[in-house]
C-alpha cells in the first residue's frame, strides 16, 4: 500500500482544508467509541479521537520506529494513554477487535485489498468514516486512484453500508456510513 497521503503537509494547512471540528462532527463520536484510524501517518486526527473515544488504533504500515515512538510520546505528553500505535500492512487483516468506528483519511484509495477490508470492518458492524480527494483537484494522488464519491457510496453499499452524513470542501469530501 503505497501512500499518496496529505499527511505529510504541515496540519495547519490540513486544518484549513479539512477542518477538524467538521470531521468530528460529521463523525458524531462519544466516549463509548473505539476508532481504527488507518492510514494514521503522523497522528493527527487519531491524536483528536483519543481526546474523545474509549481507545483509538493508529494503523500505518509506513510506520518506522521513530514514528510510532514520536506519536506514542505526542500522546503521552498529552496525558492520553488510550493510544494504540500499529505498524501492519491493513491487507493482512486488521486484526483488531471490538471496534465501533473505522477511518480513513485520505488512504483507502491506495489500498489494495478494499474488498477484504470493507467485508472485515462490516463483519464488526462498525462505523466507517472516509476522507478522499475529489476527483479534478490540483493535487493528490493520479487521477486513476482516486475515488469519486459516487462511485464510494457504491462500493460501501455492496457491503450493507448507507451513508449517514457527508460533507465537501475544496479538494476533499467526507461520507460516514452504517452498517445495520
Amino acid at each position: 500500500m503505497q501512500m499518496h497521503r496529505f499527511h505529510n503537509i504541515p496540519d495547519s494547512l490540513r486544518e484549513r482544508s479539512i477542518p477538524l471540528k467538521d470531521v468530528l462532527q460529521i463523525m458524531n463520536l462519544t466516549k463509548d467509541d473505539v476508532v481504527v484510524d488507518v492510514g494514521a501517518g503522523n497522528g493527527y486526527y487519531a491524536l483528536a479521537f483519543a481526546k474523545i473515544c474509549k481507545k483509538v488504533y493508529a494503523v500505518d504500515q509506513g510506520y518506522t520506529d521513530e514514528a510510532m515512538n514520536s506519536l506514542a510520546e505526542k500522546a503521552s505528553q498529552s496525558g492520553l494513554n488510550n493510544l494504540q500505535v500499529i505498524k501492519r500492512n491493513v491487507c493482512d487483516g486488521l486484526k483488531i477487535k471490538d471496534y465501533t468506528h473505522a477511518f480513513f483519511s485520505n488512504s483507502f484509495h491506495d489500498i489494495n485489498c478494499q474488498d477484504q477490508l470493507l467485508n472485515e470492518i462490516a463483519s464488526q458492524g462498525a462505523k466507517l468514516t472516509i476522507i478522499e480527494f475529489k476527483p479534478n483537484t490540483p493535487f493528490g494522488p493520479p487521477s486513476f486512484r482516486r475515488i469519486s464519491e459516487d462511485k464510494l457510496v457504491n462500493l460501501l453499499s455492496q457491503y450493507g453500508y448507507s451513508v449517514n452524513d457527508k460533507k465537501e470542501f475544496e479538494f476533499h469530501y467526507v461520507l460516514t456510513s452504517s452498517h445495520p
